[in-house]
């Protein structure tokens, strides 16, 4: 008759069977949680801690379609393996300041497959909130040239479109009820060639020649001028988060297109204001 197992022998197997359980399904220790033998701890994604903070901050949120940009940002950490119990607890800072250094750190640490939606997250916190209009707790922009000048470039070349429709609708100035819209369309332009010489800059030697031409409506009679205008503006925030996927080298240049972003919104709003939409860069919310 064999021997029975030693009470050791099977206290042993016990916890060989439940670590193996454990982890052959794939689930991770939290960070706070103590440590056991065979046990692996959870290694935090890339900017976490920031990230968090930054959903709890979109969980308190008011303004139009915060719950719908939380949950964005919800399901993208899941799908990261962010386990459901941390980001349920995901809680916001206790301050303005600290609220902006969470969304400007969760730019500059996230990992790539997050940068995109982080950025226009960061971006469209800046112009739908009181948050963004405290000039002196957000980064100020660059100076100099981007080491991915060719994505700074790309950048230039959609400002121009603007630019040039903005200029074509100041053209109607001569047409009656087309006075108001034409100023403002002027002023608009010069703003927007003050953002383009900074792009400029940033392109250094990957800037391009201006095109020759852009295409335009047969009409602009009426208020088909002003919607071609609002709509550019639109597929200029568009190619503006674009960006973001080509600068996960350069954190400082994705963080300087956030800006580009609100400054690009601050300037249409006056005479060509854009529906609030879910994430600013879109280029869906226009109708």
């Amino acid at each position: 008759m064999p021997a029975r197992p030693s009470r050791r022998l099977l206290l042993t197997g016990a916890l060989t069977l439940s670590v193996t359980a454990v982890t052959g399904c794939g689930v991770r220790l939290e960070d706070d949680a103590p440590d056991l033998p065979f046990v692996p701890r959870r290694e935090p994604i890339p900017g976490e801690g920031a990230l968090l903070a930054v959903l709890g901050a979109l969980d308190e949120g008011t303004e139009l379609h915060a719950a719908q940009r939380a949950d964005l940002l919800r399901d993208a950490l899941t799908e990261a393996a962010v386990p459901a119990e941390v980001v349920e607890h995901a809680t916001a800072p206790g301050s303005d300041a600290e609220t902006a250094a969470a969304f400007e750190a969760s730019v500059r640490e996230c990992g790539p497959g997050l940068l995109q939606l982080v950025g226009q997250l960061t971006a469209t916190q800046r112009i739908t909130t009181p948050l963004g209009r405290k000039s002196r707790l957000w980064t100020a922009p660059g100076t100099g040239t981007w080491r991915r000048g060719e994505v700074a470039a790309t950048a230039l070349q959609a400002t121009r479109a603007t630019m040039y429709a903005l200029d074509v609708i100041a053209g109607q100035a001569k047409e009656p009820g087309q006075g108001v819209v034409a100023k403002a369309a002027l002023a608009a332009a010069d703003e927007l060639r003050d953002l383009s010489a900074r792009q400029a800059t940033a392109a250094g030697d990957d800037v391009e020649p201006t095109p020759l031409g852009y295409e335009r409506p047969d009409d602009l009679s009426g208020t088909a001028g002003r919607d071609w205008v609002v709509g550019s503006f639109v597929r200029l925030q568009a190619a503006y988060a674009d960006c973001f996927a080509r600068l996960d080298d350069d954190r400082d240049a994705a963080l300087e297109v956030t800006g580009w972003m609100v400054t690009a919104e601050r300037i249409s709003r006056a005479q060509f204001r854009q529906d609030v939409p879910e994430l600013y860069g879109d280029g869906k919310h226009q109708s």
